[in-house]
Parts: structure tokens; sequence; C-alpha cells
């Protein structure tokens, strides 16, 4: 019966990941911006569904109220309030494409460089196992506490940097927008 239940963990895990490619094509592909948020969405509780398959409740819920939730409806609102029609007809977004594609190309070298060192170098044995000391200090936790215990204790600085960025975006969305109203 427990490897019937492993492997439907495992068969979930596998189906909510190719829902959640799926729903990222949406996103990429859809020439609607109302759509590709709503690609958006689902590809952000598909991932949630993964998390839930790991068994890593804390990780999906959080998945589901902060992704799925709130920046869900801040995409949105960012949608509705700043009319793309209009730079559509400019020709704005038109010339970017030259420009775009050699900066992700280059991008994707560097991210596949450092990940395949990150994976494969020789720090990648040391960075890739769990310490013995961190084994016993969350044994006794539970899921949620022991994420918190990590986030608050060792992440706290770019927990708060990264807040301060979701602020400064919010706001420089809010001013773009107004200012096109005025």
């Amino acid at each position: 019966m427990e490897k019937l239940l492993v492997n439907i963990g495992q068969n979930l895990f596998v189906l909510f990941g190719l829902l959640a490619v799926g729903g990222a094509g949406v996103l990429i592909f859809s020439k609607s911006a109302v759509h590709s948020v709503i690609g958006f969405l689902f590809s952000m509780i598909c991932v949630a569904g993964c998390f839930l398959s790991l068994q890593a409740e804390f990780l999906g819920v959080a998945q589901l109220l902060v992704y799925a939730g709130g920046i869900v409806v801040l995409f949105l609102f960012v949608v509705m309030l700043v009319e793309l029609t209009k730079y559509q007809e400019k020709g704005i977004f038109q010339t970017q494409t030259k420009f775009a594609i050699p900066l992700v190309g280059a991008g994707l070298l560097i991210f596949g460089g450092v990940f395949r060192a990150a994976l494969f170098g020789a720090s990648a044995e040391d960075a890739l196992t769990l310490q013995q000391g961190l084994v016993g200090a969350t044994e006794n936790l539970g899921n949620a506490q022991a994420v918190s215990r990590g986030l608050f204790a060792n992440f706290i600085l770019p927990f708060e940097i990264l807040s301060v960025i979701l602020l400064v975006a919010l706001v420089g969305a809010i001013v773009l927008a107004k200012s096109e109203r005025v």
C-alpha cells in the first residue's frame, strides 16, 4: 500500500509539472495580456500542486496565497490599468525584438554556465549535501516551522530586500498608470 501511495505521489508530481509547463506556454504564446495572466495563474496553481504532491504543505499553501492570490491580482490590476492597445498602435513594442533576442540568448548562456558549474562543479557535492548539524535541528519541527526558521534566521535580509523591491514595483506601476490617465 505504501508503494502505491509513493507511485501516486510521483505520478501527480509529473502530471502537475506537465500542466505547469502547459500553463507557461499559454503565458508566453498568448496574444492577449489577460490570457497570459490566466496562463500564469494556472501554472502557479500547478506548481502548488507539485509542492503538495511532495508533501511540502507549507510551500504549496504559500504558493497559492502569494502567487496565485497576490501576484496574479497585481498583474491583472496593472494589465487593466495600463492600456496596452495605445502602445501597440504607436509601435513601441515592435522595436524591442531585435535587442531582446540576443539579450535573452546571452542570458540563457550565462544561466546555463552558472547552472552547470553549480551542479557539476568542484564544490557541487558540498553545496548539495545537507550538513549533519541541520539534520538534527529540524528533525522535531514540522514543515512550516523548519521553513520559517530558515527564512527568518538565515535569509531575513534578502526577504526584506525583496519586499522593498515589490513595493517599489507596485508604486511604479501606479505612477505609470496614473500619468497616462491625467
